[in-house]
């Protein structure tokens, strides 16, 4: 990957007001910190800077930034920390540069890349990748921008765990060397729908059956009397 280099200036006027007033302006609002020294106010061109943002598979990311005080410009070593973004309009509202000392080891998330076919995924199996970032330690210049993971043989059943990535020299992971980053799940079996313990081979049905009235022999010659009744009444 080439370097990542931000062009940036000083700022005097801090608070949500003026950040506000940047914003409408074109420009982030940004701060400058780490390395023993004073936090710095800073601001950098918003086209430009979300350009380079949109493109980073991380944005925990090392950063060239050229910082112009007062018409001297200054090349810093840093590290892009922290991303504040609008959820909607998904406009850059905020960033974090974190200075670096070259002679210090870092820790920070490197992105992970997949590469290759995996034979499982063609047979059916589902390609699952449960790591997307991994956490190493390093001298900064040594962090390298990606970790590139081959899965061209993973077949069903098979996985990639933390021990089985080789890591650039100088470089180790901080995290679980067991966690898993990627593997292939069998495919889904589709179950068959079976009837219910009992009810095999019985059909269903919504229609109800309505047993005879029984009457006994009194009842019935009492209503052959009110039939003859009615009878004569209506005659």
């Amino acid at each position: 990957m080439d370097k990542i280099v931000f062009t940036a200036e000083t700022r005097e006027d801090t608070g949500k007001g003026a950040a506000r007033k940047l914003r409408a302006a074109g420009f982030i609002p940004c701060v400058l910190y780490g390395a023993g020294q004073e936090p710095c106010s800073i601001k950098i061109e918003k086209r430009s800077a979300e350009n380079i943002i949109r493109k980073l598979e991380s944005h925990n990311v090392m950063v060239d930034l050229i910082l112009n005080r007062g018409g001297k410009e200054e090349m810093i070593k840093t590290m892009l920390k922290d991303v504040q973004i609008e959820p909607i309009k998904l406009d850059v509202l905020h960033l974090d540069f974190y200075r670096i000392r070259m002679d210090k080891q870092v820790r920070m998330e490197v992105a992970v890349h997949l590469e290759g076919e995996a034979p499982g995924v063609e047979k059916g199996g589902i390609l699952e990748q449960e790591i997307r970032e991994i956490e190493v330690q390093a001298l900064p210049d040594r962090i390298p921008s990606m970790i590139v993971v081959d899965v061209s043989k993973l077949d069903i059943g098979d996985s990639i765990t933390l021990q089985d990535i080789v890591l650039p020299e100088g470089v180790e992971t901080v995290e679980d060397k067991e966690k898993i980053v990627v593997t292939v799940l069998a495919p889904k079996a589709v179950e068959e729908e079976k009837p219910a313990e009992g009810e095999e081979g019985v059909e269903k049905t919504a229609e109800t059956v309505t047993e005879p009235e029984v009457i006994s022999e009194k009842e019935a010659a009492e209503r052959r009397k009110e039939k003859e009744a009615e009878k004569t009444e209506k005659q």
